[in-house]
């Protein structure tokens, strides 16, 4: 029969031997949540993420086409948060374009499905997230730690496929919506000024004002 030291000692080695387990695992979990990461959300930018470059079509023309609207829709002080109706448009009022903006709450996440030719660091299979639409046509990307310029032509959106007769003209595929929204400001024929969403992305559904979605695509 042991006695009272010996089974003293046989508990301390239990004990140290059960912590020393304890620090290896602890070690090895350390290690692999600080390893570096390959992914689209390396340094990923703040959120959200705020473009002010963004009626696809401005880059050709001056950004101050008017249109009679087709609906009514409010008018808001801001694209902010904090934001006011200040009006109201009516169906038959005459708008002009003043400005544009992207506002990213959540960037839509991508797949690069084929080599693109301006940009040889993008490369099949790699991951990608989706921010705004410039005025020249072409999305946002942000990839292996930098940013990255695509031709709207050649992105694929989710639960679509490639439109082209060549597939290899489709470089990038949407495999999940983010949260964005579109705003433009406006001005009435009355003279007040004021700002209009225009289009609002979430997980399950995307949504586009036609009208002036149309007044920021003139040529």
């Amino acid at each position: 029969m042991l006695d009272i030291s010996q089974v003293r000692r046989i508990l301390k080695r239990m004990i140290a031997k059960r912590l020393g387990s304890v620090f290896l695992i602890a070690i090895v979990a350390t290690a692999q949540d600080s390893s570096p990461s390959n992914s689209a959300d390396s340094g990923i930018p703040k959120l959200p993420l705020i473009e002010y470059d963004a009626c696809p079509g401005a880059a050709t023309r001056t950004l101050a086409p008017s249109r009679k609207i087709e609906k009514d829709d409010n008018l808001y002080s801001s694209w902010r948060g904090e934001r006011t109706v200040v009006g109201t448009l009516k169906a038959g009022d005459k708008v002009t374009l003043l400005a544009a903006v992207n506002v990213t709450r959540e960037p839509d996440r991508a797949l690069a499905i084929q080599t693109h030719d301006d940009d040889p660091l993008f490369e099949p299979g790699d991951p990608a997230l989706r921010y705004g639409l410039n005025s020249d046509g072409y999305w946002n990307l942000w990839a292996k730690g930098a940013w990255h310029k695509i031709s709207a032509e050649e992105v694929v959106e989710k639960g679509s496929v490639c439109g082209f007769g060549d597939k290899s003209q489709c470089s990038v595929q949407i495999v999940k919506n983010g949260r964005k929204e579109w705003w433009i400001e406006v001005k009435t024929d009355t003279g007040q000024d004021g700002w209009v969403l225009v289009g609002k992305t979430t997980p399950d559904r995307i949504w586009q004002s036609r009208t002036f979605g149309e007044l920021c695509m003139l040529d």
